[in-house]
């Protein structure tokens, strides 16, 4: 990414600063064809890394759309444009539109629902869901996690809906009604640095079938590599699990343990409780279907901060500690690691209104 390209984002700080940065429609193509192609454009069809500009409509000719390009390969000569083969492939809506989008999302704590960012850019409802979800499939990320990784597990959902049909509830274990929350299981990579502007560790959740050891296994040992060190509670399943790492501590919540020097599960917990209060205070209820879409967005806001420094607080025993302190990276700057790995990533609409993505993976970029 280019140095005037950096100040043009870094500039942006308020709601007024992003609306005059995102007026022009081929200065925000200029701005994303940085943001995507940070070392030069790369062909989506092949990943050539050469390319010829076709004149198009932004240079007096007609046929062709501004911001067209033809892979230089002999083999390949692909037409492609900086939105191909990414979840804002042929769109028709203005570039301008998706980045405002993307900032507002961003510049929110803890997202923003499909019903205030339609009204924010004055589109429906449904072309904003799947605006958010364009995000979302924008900010997953593939690289295993290593170095001291902490994983816990939670449910998502409430207590079914009371049917006027069905029987009081007894007494007892006879009286709870089945549960039809989701398990999740969630992974937080701490920090391998403090010291000032030392960025965050990555966290990931997922959903899983259950909370038995196939189900935790099957989704740990696709994210974190065997030679992490593990940090768990005393489930079973977490206990059996660890030993296929190089490392394993746990904690005894049962036994009223919650943290022995540096082994706790406090980071994920807390990532646990951000989940929690993202769904329930700004989307209200989230499908399991597209729940792990969901958990890439709030795991990517908790990876965008940096380290300040830190300070020494004294606990309600009087015992001093030191705390880290930590700031959130400015909007307009996550929007280059959005977009880095939009390439390969591909969402279609599918014919009942909702979305199918056609790959997950970035495949160039």
């Amino acid at each position: 990414m280019s140095e005037t390209m950096l100040a043009t984002l870094s500039n942006i700080r308020t709601v007024e600063d992003m609306i005059v940065a995102f007026e022009d429609e081929q200065h925000c193509r200029r701005l994303l064809e940085g943001m995507v192609w940070p070392e030069g454009r790369i062909c989506p069809a092949c990943g050539y890394k050469r390319s010829i500009a076709i004149a198009g409509r932004d240079m007096g000719k007609r046929r062709a759309r501004p911001g067209l390009y033809q892979c230089s390969s002999g083999d390949c000569r692909f037409q492609f444009t900086v939105t191909t083969h990414t979840p804002l492939h042929a769109t028709k809506l203005p570039l301008r539109m998706w980045l405002k989008a993307m900032w507002l999302m961003l510049q929110s704590d803890k997202g923003l629902s499909s019903v205030r960012l339609a009204e924010a850019l004055g589109v429906s409802q449904p072309t904003a869901w799947r605006m958010g979800h364009a995000l979302r499939l924008m900010v997953a990320r593939e690289h295993m996690l290593d170095g001291t990784v902490e994983i816990d597990h939670f449910h998502l959902g409430g207590r079914p809906k009371k049917h006027p049909d069905d029987p009081p509830p007894g007494r007892g274990r006879k009286g709870q009604p089945n549960t039809q929350k989701t398990p999740v299981m969630a992974m937080v990579q701490r920090p391998n640095d403090d010291t000032p502007g030392a960025p965050a560790g990555d966290a990931r959740a997922a959903v899983v079938t259950g909370l038995s050891f196939r189900g935790a296994a099957r989704v740990i040992e696709t994210q974190i590599t065997p030679d992490a060190r593990l940090m768990s509670d005393e489930a079973k399943a977490f206990m059996a699990i660890g030993e296929r790492f190089a490392e394993h501590e746990t904690v005894k919540h049962s036994s009223g343990e919650y943290v022995r020097d540096a082994v706790h599960v406090n980071s994920v917990e807390g990532f646990n409780s951000r989940v929690r209060r993202t769904i329930a205070g700004v989307f209200h209820h989230i499908s399991p279907q597209h729940a792990d879409l969901y958990f890439h967005e709030i795991g990517f806001r908790w990876s965008q901060r940096v380290v300040t420094g830190s300070t020494v607080r004294k606990t309600r025993n009087g015992r001093a500690i030191v705390r880290t302190l930590w700031s959130r990276v400015p909007p307009a700057l996550q929007l280059p690691n959005v977009f880095r790995a939009a390439i390969g990533r591909q969402m279609r609409r599918s014919p009942d209104g909702g979305i199918s993505i056609k790959s997950a993976v970035a495949v160039f970029g």
